[in-house]
């Protein structure tokens, strides 16, 4: 009777700690659930030299063409990473010296062993002096293997460049024939007497679309002993290989 007695305890028992045990085990998952959830949602921004965007924005109403004359929509950026610099054909030094950057990344990235799909993009902000023949001409002297782009209305280099932050600040002027003084308007600046005046300036940045046609990083450059700006393709090189860890990461939540 002795032992009926204990056994019937020991479960009565049992069936007491039960709950208290479920609730502990339910508790332990969801901790672990919870935490290990919260590790893949706040993965770290790596340090790049310029900023990579945490949720890459959506490339919009694309509508340009290319040095070929080739219509391009949001279509042409999916599947690849694309590289875009921009500037104008007549630039002195800046766009001419940022295109021969790329093609030394573009050497980097074919003698590695990342297989990386990657096109490199020009993108006129100068489209009413630069053709399509002239930015044909002009592409092939850096690379038979880069793609020059010029929006064919004002509407749709608007679209393009606000979508990915593009500044650009074109200004012109001209003289009066009689006073020699400049004729202003909401175009024009004043000049002093002369040819007229037509100056463009734009920022200098390098933009980096994802394969899914958003746009990823903004690659800034650095500031040289002498002041300069300049982009080196060793560095563009290796933070081009952190956006990719950090995309690749992100494509895993």
């Amino acid at each position: 009777m002795k032992t009926l007695s204990n056994n019937k305890s020991n479960w009565q028992q049992a069936l007491i700690l039960l709950p208290i045990l479920i609730v502990v085990v339910a508790t332990v998952y969801f901790y672990r659930l919870t935490t290990e959830t919260g590790f893949q949602t706040s993965i770290e921004l790596p340090k790049i030299h310029g900023v990579i965007l945490k949720e890459a924005q959506l490339l919009t109403k694309v509508q340009l063409s290319n040095h070929l004359g080739q219509a391009i929509n949001n279509d042409y950026f999916i599947g690849k990473w694309h590289f875009i610099t921009y500037g104008y054909t007549q630039c002195p030094d800046i766009c001419p010296t940022t295109l021969f950057t790329l093609t030394q990344l573009a050497d980097l990235l074919s003698i590695s062993n990342d297989k990386l799909d990657t096109q490199f993009d020009f993108y006129t902000i100068d489209p009413d002096r630069d053709s399509q023949a002239i930015l044909s001409q002009y592409i092939h002297y850096f690379s038979e293997k880069f793609v020059a782009l010029r929006a064919q209305t004002s509407q749709d280099a608007q679209n393009f460049q606000q979508s990915l932050g593009i500044k650009v600040e074109i200004t012109r002027a001209y003289a009066n024939r009689t006073d020699q003084h400049v004729i202003k308007n909401e175009d024009l600046i004043s000049v002093s007497k002369g040819e007229p005046l037509y100056q463009v300036s734009h920022g200098l940045t390098i933009l980096l679309i994802n394969p899914e046609a958003k746009l990823q990083a903004v690659f800034m450059p650095e500031i040289t002993e002498l002041g300069m700006n300049n982009f080196t393709a060793e560095v563009l090189y290796r933070d081009y290989l952190k956006v990719i860890k950090y995309y690749q990461q992100r494509s895993l939540l």
